[in-house]
């Protein structure tokens, strides 16, 4: 699998990274040429990483906005719920509280000290996912046969809440992907096969 590390144009290196490290909880990796006078640093968090570099080696004017369009979204382990609270006692700027999302995440967003928005984000654990196709299931009706308590939602389900069999499960996963993601009729199948042999309910079935 890549990686993407994104780097970001900075009004002050040393402020940027002590705000990174002391309230995001990143951890200083390489600042070349030196600590006291970066020309560039990294700094990274449960496997992600940001490079910084200053604002006015890339022709960047002091009166240009920063992180204008730019919100970094970042997957992070632990309790989001702690992270969340820790980062609001170190006084840190939340532009969006932490919530529930419809689609199965947890997230918030923060603005750090030049403009640039982080969404920390995982996923909820108030929400189940469908055990056939691994779709979100947030709302009463997203369940098969009405059911919170299936396993399975709707789609991947009959009328009566049983799970559909494999081929029409894996038709309309077909159909889906070819809709959604435009693929073609070959790639959407494979994709589709890739991803039930992973679901609980056809591991080892398909």
């Amino acid at each position: 699998m890549g990686v993407i590390s994104p780097t970001l144009a900075v009004r002050n290196m040393k402020q940027t990274i002590q705000f990174y490290r002391d309230s995001l909880g990143f951890k200083i990796g390489m600042a070349f040429p030196d600590a006291d006078n970066p020309e560039y640093a990294d700094l990274s968090k449960d496997g992600m990483v940001l490079m910084l570099i200053p604002a006015k080696n890339v022709g960047i004017g002091s009166k240009q906005k920063l992180g204008t369009g730019v919100n970094l979204y970042m997957q992070i382990d632990g309790d989001i719920n702690e992270y969340y609270r820790e980062l609001k006692n170190k006084g840190v700027n939340v532009v969006v509280d932490i919530k529930d999302e419809p689609y199965g995440i947890r997230d918030f967003t923060v603005e750090d000290i030049n403009g640039y928005k982080l969404t920390f984000n995982q996923v909820s654990k108030a929400v189940k996912a469908c055990m056939s196709c691994g779709m979100p299931m947030t709302k009463p009706e997203d369940f098969g046969g009405g059911n919170p308590e299936n396993l399975y939602c709707v789609y991947c389900s009959n009328p009566d809440g049983s799970l559909k069999n494999y081929k029409e499960v894996f038709e309309g996963m077909v159909n889906f992907m070819m809709m959604s993601q435009k693929m073609d009729r070959k790639t959407a199948e494979s994709a589709a096969k890739e991803r039930m042999a992973k679901m609980p309910a056809w591991s080892g079935k398909a």
